[in-house]
């Protein structure tokens, strides 16, 4: 009994109401899209910690083993170094088997930029990320809002619908009665159980969309949590025409991004016609054992045995030039490819901006068409409920038929399911409106 009771209670706590605020908020924190676009300015992130750290250069820890069919010396030698003295060649090491480790390091010092301008690159695409996040955020919140104010819709449609049920099960059922009284027609009874059938039909959908919207909004919050939507507040004030300020939104800063990024790109393929200048320096020992025993034949010394371990140090420094003179036309390629890029970012950019005023102006003319509806609706719906009173006290007095009565009151319902739509509707463009001009998002 205590389970069940228990278990009553975590149903009623994990599937309640909740508002507009507390569902966006979930969404925020707990949407996987988003989440993943997070991750993206992380790995934005450390792809820029990547490129400035190559630009640096390289320490590398080196160990090399080698095996040769000749012995060779340790390092180098010169032939005056071998005969500088006469036992040299006697006290220098040579081995088959050459171990070399050490430190070794290396940077470019001049590759035409191409570092630097990807450097750049990084920094941009970065930048990049942070305006998507930004972006997404307002795509979500609207998301949340446009389906959190159709179930809201739907919710009340629902409830006209069932008022609207019972009027035209009224209807029916008088309109069957006199048919078996010889007061009406079969074809009147039909069409009137049509009109009930198609309306519990109709109640059916409403309750099927309701059940996808709540599913698409738990997904959107990750969690199963979401059951009923809280009524909001509409307030019709217009579409509120203004010029607004279009430089500091997300799409236009991405579009700019891209287009600057392909710029550097260009300078990037560039970069290849000029040469490229590597520094390098390298610090360490040569090892191996003895190939031979060295014995001077004049005084019988033996100055070095076989298989004695011995070790040289060795280090160099060292700069390369390396200039490509001609790649068949590689280079050539790939900077046109890059231009053209080029050119069709700009091209996007224009478009972005275009589209965007494109959408203002649409979002404005739905604000001001659902108010206008509204506002019919509502002096339509006003209207029924004075004609149902009328009618209701005609009635009353059998100065008018249930037919009529219960004709109205099925209109009104419809009305009113109307009216609803229209208000939610207006809703929505002002909230497409907010997301096109990036106002929830912090």
């Amino acid at each position: 009994m205590v389970q069940k009771l228990v278990l009553g209670f975590l149903l009623t706590f994990s599937l309640h109401a909740m508002s507009l605020k507390e569902t966006i908020d979930e969404a925020l924190q707990h949407n996987n899209s988003l989440k993943k676009t997070f991750l993206d300015k992380e790995v934005s992130q450390k792809n820029r910690r990547i490129k400035r750290a190559q630009n640096l250069g390289r320490f590398d820890a080196v160990l090399n083993y080698d095996h040769y069919n000749n012995a060779r010396t340790l390092v180098p030698l010169t032939p005056m170094q071998i005969v500088s003295s006469p036992t040299g060649p006697y006290e220098m090491p040579t081995t088959n088997d050459l171990v070399s480790t050490g430190l070794s390091y290396n940077v470019t010092l001049f590759d035409g930029f191409a570092k630097q301008n990807s450097c750049k690159i990084s920094d941009l695409a970065y930048k990049n990320t942070l305006f998507k996040i930004k972006l997404a955020k307002a795509e979500l919140i609207y998301n949340v809002e446009n389906i959190y104010l159709s179930l809201l819709s739907l919710q009340e449609q629902l409830k006209a619908q069932k008022k609207y049920i019972e009027a035209k099960k009224r209807l029916y059922e008088y309109i069957q009665k006199a048919y078996h009284l010889g007061g009406k027609s079969k074809l009147d009874m039909l069409e009137a159980k049509n009109a009930y059938v198609e309306a519990v039909a109709n109640k059916n959908k409403i309750i099927s969309n309701i059940g996808i919207l709540k599913a698409s909004l738990s997904q959107m919050i990750a969690s199963d949590k979401f059951d009923k939507a809280e009524e909001v507040s509409v307030n019709f004030d217009g579409a509120q025409e203004g010029e607004p300020d279009l430089k500091s939104l997300s799409r236009l800063k991405i579009a700019a991004l891209k287009s600057n990024i392909a710029q550097k790109r260009v300078r990037t393929a560039e970069a290849l016609y000029y040469p490229k200048v590597d520094f390098s320096a390298y610090y360490g020992y040569s090892m191996g054992p003895n190939a031979t025993t060295n014995t001077f034949a004049q005084t019988g010394v033996t100055y070095l045995n076989k298989n004695d371990f011995n070790s040289e140090n060795v280090w160099q420094i060292g700069l390369h030039l390396k200039w490509n003179l001609y790649d068949f036309g590689a280079k050539s390629a790939s900077v046109a490819k890059e231009k053209i890029a080029l050119m069709q970012s700009k091209i996007d950019k224009s478009i972005t901006r275009l589209e965007l005023e494109k959408n203002l102006k649409i979002a404005n003319s739905k604000i001001e068409i659902a108010q206008a509806d509204y506002t019919a609706l509502q002096s339509q719906y006003e209207l029924l409920q004075e004609i149902e009173k009328a009618q209701q006290i005609k009635y009353e007095n059998n100065a008018l038929s249930l037919v009529d009565l219960l004709d109205t009151q099925a209109k009104k319902e419809l009305v009113y399911a109307q009216m609803t739509e229209a208000k939610y509707g207006y809703q929505k463009a002002k909230y497409y409106k907010e997301y096109l001009l990036e106002k929830e998002v912090k």
